[in-house]
């Protein structure tokens, strides 16, 4: 397994935020289905090349799922546009409704996507290194806020597997067993959890976290390769301000939907986001290429 330090991962901290930010801002701006569709692609392969998608795939049901009720709810909770496909009763579902819903939906699938290789690529020590100066409290709780899902996930899972040796289960027995087996876990997955956060509470207290200047053990030295990573992300994040400025990028609904067709100013937008994103790869592929070469000369 390829560690901390390696390729995309051993970006400086302050580059690997500003990516971030920049994917996150960007995956909200250019909003055309076409356009996104190409960036969450560009994020599968990100994910793939950092884990090969495993962690993408534990949470790409979740995903699947929210994609899909965006997709249903927008056309029937919103019945802006002129174009009307069809009448659920008095409801009418028009196509501009139906397409912005897509779009949407792209949006939020797109952004989780990024969001998981947030969490393979920016460790719990780079979040701390560049927030804990700030303000120490704000980016402890950020950062354990930003882990509390996954660990929950992760002990829940490990309970499940504990109390299944036991024959205790929600999977077998009436639906009043597996309602009292559910209580259980959920009971002992919380007792668990404050526990844990009462020590870790005692222990940051006893070694004086927020007392004074917090100093940091671990120095991310910002190299060249981090300086030409930042210019070429600056570079492109203005190519695709100036072309969304200049109303390019997105695609125009309402009041009544025209064209998915993308302009040439478009697939300006959309090859600057997907590059902005791709863009941290060049270095995982170096790195990986002198690796073999390194490996195949001994």
């Amino acid at each position: 397994m390829i560690k901390e330090g390696f390729g995309f991962r051993s970006l400086h901290p302050i580059v690997l935020i500003a990516y971030y930010a920049g994917g996150i801002t960007f995956g909200m701006l250019l909003f055309h289905p076409l356009i996104l569709l190409s960036g969450w692609v560009a994020m599968m392969i990100v994910n793939v090349q950092l884990d090969r998608g495993r962690e993408w795939r534990r949470w790409s049901i979740p995903m699947l799922v929210g994609f899909i009720l965006i997709t249903i709810m927008n056309p029937i909770l919103s019945h802006r546009g002129r174009t009307v496909l069809h009448y659920w009763g008095d409801i009418p579902i028009t196509l501009e409704s139906v397409v912005y819903g897509i779009t949407l939906a792209l949006s939020v699938v797109s952004l989780l996507t990024l969001f998981v290789s947030y969490r393979i690529v920016v460790s719990e020590q780079k979040f701390l290194y560049l927030f804990s100066r700030i303000s120490p409290k704000a980016a402890l709780i950020a950062m354990m806020t930003l882990g509390l899902v996954p660990r929950l996930r992760r002990r829940l899972h490990e309970l499940i597997l504990i109390q299944r040796t036991r024959g205790i289960t929600v999977t077998d027995g009436t639906i009043v067993q597996r309602a009292k087996n559910g209580t259980k876990f959920v009971v002992t997955l919380l007792s668990w959890t404050l526990e844990d956060a009462l020590q870790t509470a005692d222990s940051m207290q006893a070694r004086g976290y927020g007392t004074k200047v917090r100093s940091s053990y671990l120095g991310f030295r910002f190299r060249s390769r981090d300086g030409w990573m930042l210019g070429g992300l600056s570079i492109i994040a203005l190519l695709i301000v100036f072309t969304w400025v200049n109303g390019h990028g997105f695609l125009a609904i309402y009041p009544k939907f025209k064209s998915i067709k993308l302009t040439p100013e478009d697939i300006v937008a959309q090859v600057g986001y997907v590059g902005f994103l791709i863009l941290p790869l060049v270095l995982e592929w170096r790195d990986r290429l002198a690796w073999r070469i390194l490996k195949s000369s001994n």
